[in-house]
């Protein structure tokens, strides 16, 4: 893809990618990982299995080589997701310090971003028939509760109620086997309580 050309210089060192998986998937033939120090692009190669190499070039006096890496620094890992083309931050399972000449065996997972504070987002489809999603996120791992009341107060259904890593996160709620109209759904997730509005039109 255009955008993530590099020269080849003198001074190399060799990261050989062992895994990388972005939503918990390995990567395809198709997709390409992408080497940078800080936001130039110093090397790139397409993933082609276990022990992918991905050359990082060091600097040279001459054109865009000039900023390419110098010893000491620390190397970022993007991939180019083919079949959503979209480039995604990746992280390692170790230091990514450039060396001349360094060859390091590293893992890359998709860099979770963390949220600030707690927050429980807008249901989407609302109104909705038969299902919608709930989206919520936690910047700490802790016990979640989300639960659908009517109007009422009566509890309809718990969509969830157990531990969750820090991040966000998504439910659906299949509203399938109940009746039309307003429902509420609750969460809580230590002193944080929040209550967002459903409307259900079969």
């Amino acid at each position: 893809p255009e955008g993530f050309a590099f020269s080849q210089t003198m001074k190399q060192a060799f990261y050989f990618v062992n895994s990388a998986t972005i939503d918990d998937k390995p990567l395809d033939t198709d997709d390409l990982i992408i080497a940078y120090n800080g936001d130039i692009v110093v090397g790139a190669r397409y993933w082609s299995g276990e022990i992918t190499d991905v050359p990082a070039m060091g600097a040279y006096d001459m054109g865009d080589a000039v900023d390419y890496c110098e010893s000491g620094d620390e190397i970022t890992f993007k991939i180019f997701d083919f079949s959503t083309n979209t480039l995604v931050d990746m992280e390692s399972d170790i230091a990514t310090t450039w060396e001349n000449f360094g060859i390091s065996v590293i893992n890359l997972t998709e860099m979770r971003l963390i949220p600030s504070e707690i927050s429980l987002g807008t249901p989407y489809p609302n109104p909705f028939n038969p299902v919608t999603n709930i989206s919520f996120s936690i910047p700490a791992d802790m016990d979640v509760e989300i639960v659908v009341y009517d109007m009422r107060g009566g509890q309809v259904m718990v969509l969830t109620e157990r531990l969750y890593e820090a991040g966000y996160h998504d439910l659906y709620w299949n509203a399938g086997q109940v009746s039309s109209g307003i429902y509420f759904v609750k969460m809580i997730a230590g002193d944080y309580i929040s209550t967002q509005k459903l409307m259900l039109i079969k």
